[in-house]
């Protein structure tokens, strides 16, 4: 950056670019963490800019009217329009650009590295995205700024990320920068709700997932912070649906409870959903949650196999899984769920028990909805370094532009190939049309076979291409 480049707290120098690469076709998620920055620069006074280009696409050209820019980076195409902005705006003179998001929390190694960004904030980035402002002004020093990196003497720097214990005492998200008509009306979680939005209320998470990069330490909001925005959005925006993105929203078992309290003292009625691990699903906690209006509760399941479950250190076993749905079914609760497949050291055996699980589950809560992936190795997590301890190539940047875990396997790391993972695959998307007909979900079933049938001979068709040489990288261990 060049030194005399100054933020000038009066004028409108700053802008966030909002991308994800939403199409609000049929869904939308709305960008809660970049609203948090806006909400917490606002509240100290500096006039901040949000232009929403997946809401407003034709705002791309105002992004080179703002001397400070900051960049949210995801995975996908929306990375690599970023990328190529940030290209664009230090071509030019006298811009200073930020970024944050989840890649660069997941890898602050490289974005200095291979990015011509200037700064970023990563880890609880509020503070730490203040304090760079006031340094931009000439206040203070980089070095003293946690959650920061930055280049000196041509050297890149990385201070320690800064956590944030109390989260009520964050700002309220800038909400009003975005159109929230549009957002809840495309949010459609949990259903049959017109207007819904997705939230937070916690970070981090107390266990050790191997495939997880996310920070460890859970802290959570009050149930008293929580139940005053959720009644302030439902009030103002006319919000009736909510869903919690957090990791764990049932990690507290205490809170979970006053939570729910507060909702029917308050005679707030919404309807809500979140996540949670099937090991916090209790039968006494899920009515309280029922009758506070929730009506859906997504797990993390992960694996069929009591072996593989331990390799991923996820603290959970089949029993608790199989516990987790009885208790669902009994309650009259949805039972959601996802399943990897091609984790580290996986056998054909092992996913043949993942998808023995799933049959068990569609023909326990025939409502169920259970979706799998292939295993993606996350940068800055134990797998990832075995990976590349075993020879996979270091993600780049750039590689995160076409990464997706719905399209095939990254990198073998189990002792299956990729034509034996999509088979098992294809298996289970019969027992959930096979479960969905039971429930007449179908009512047009000519048409549902034929859309089945495409799949799968497209699926059959993509076993045979491009991924069938593969060697597993366990084989043998």
């Amino acid at each position: 950056m060049n030194p005399n480049i100054k933020l000038d707290k009066r004028k409108d120098e700053i802008c966030i670019v909002c991308y994800i690469g939403q199409n609000f076709d049929q869904h939308a998620i709305f960008p809660l963490g970049i609203a948090s920055i806006s909400g917490t620069l606002k509240d100290a006074n500096y006039k901040v800019k949000v232009l929403d280009l997946d809401a407003n696409p034709e705002l791309k050209s105002e992004v080179q009217n703002y001397k400070f820019v900051m960049f949210s980076l995801f995975a996908g195409k929306a990375l690599a329009f970023a990328l190529n902005k940030i290209e664009e705006l230090k071509a030019m003179e006298g811009k200073t650009v930020i970024v944050g998001g989840p890649l660069v929390t997941a890898m602050p190694q490289r974005i200095l590295k291979e990015s011509k960004a200037d700064y970023f904030v990563y880890g609880d980035s509020e503070r730490a995205i203040v304090k760079l402002m006031q340094y931009l002004e000439g206040n203070g020093k980089l070095e003293d700024i946690n959650g920061v990196g930055y280049r000196y003497n041509e050297q890149i720097k990385i201070n320690p990320p800064e956590l944030i214990g109390d989260l009520d005492s964050l700002p309220f998200p800038d909400l009003e920068s975005f159109d929230m008509e549009k957002y809840t009306r495309f949010i459609t979680i949990p259903p049959g709700i017109d207007k819904c939005l997705n939230w937070y209320t916690s970070r981090g998470c107390s266990f050790d997932c191997q495939f997880c990069f996310h920070e460890k330490n859970f802290r959570g909001q009050s149930a008293e912070r929580i139940v005053r925005d959720l009644k302030f959005i439902n009030e103002k925006y006319g919000v009736e649906g909510f869903w919690f993105l957090d990791d764990n929203f049932m990690n507290n078992p205490k809170r979970v409870l006053e939570f729910c309290k507060l909702v029917k003292e308050e005679n707030l009625n919404i309807k809500w959903g979140c996540e949670a691990r099937v090991t916090s699903m209790k039968e006494e906690i899920i009515k309280e949650m029922k009758e506070a209006g929730c009506v859906a509760i997504r797990n993390g399941i992960e694996s069929g196999s009591d072996r593989i479950l331990n390799v991923m250190h996820k603290g959970a076993t089949v029993k608790n899984i199989k516990e987790a749905v009885s208790t669902l079914t009994k309650l009259n609760m949805p039972v959601k769920g996802g399943f990897m497949f091609g984790v580290p050291t996986e056998t054909l055996e092992d996913a043949k028990e993942t998808v023995k699980l799933i049959a068990w589950i569609y023909k326990t809560n025939p409502r169920a909805n259970i979706w799998t992936y292939f295993y993606t190795p996350r940068p800055d997590t134990p797998w990832y370094y075995e990976a590349v301890k075993l020879g996979m190539k270091e993600f780049t940047l750039k590689d995160w532009t076409n990464l997706d875990k719905y399209d095939g396997l990254i990198y073998n790391l189990s002792n299956m190939n990729e034509k034996q993972i999509r088979k098992l695959m294809k298996k289970v998307s019969f027992y959930k049309f096979l479960a969905a007909s039971r429930q007449k979900r179908y009512t047009n079933v000519p048409r549902s076979i034929t859309n089945y049938m495409i799949k799968s001979i497209n699926s059959f068709a993509r076993s045979f291409v491009g991924n069938k040489e593969q060697i597993p990288a366990f084989e043998g261990h």
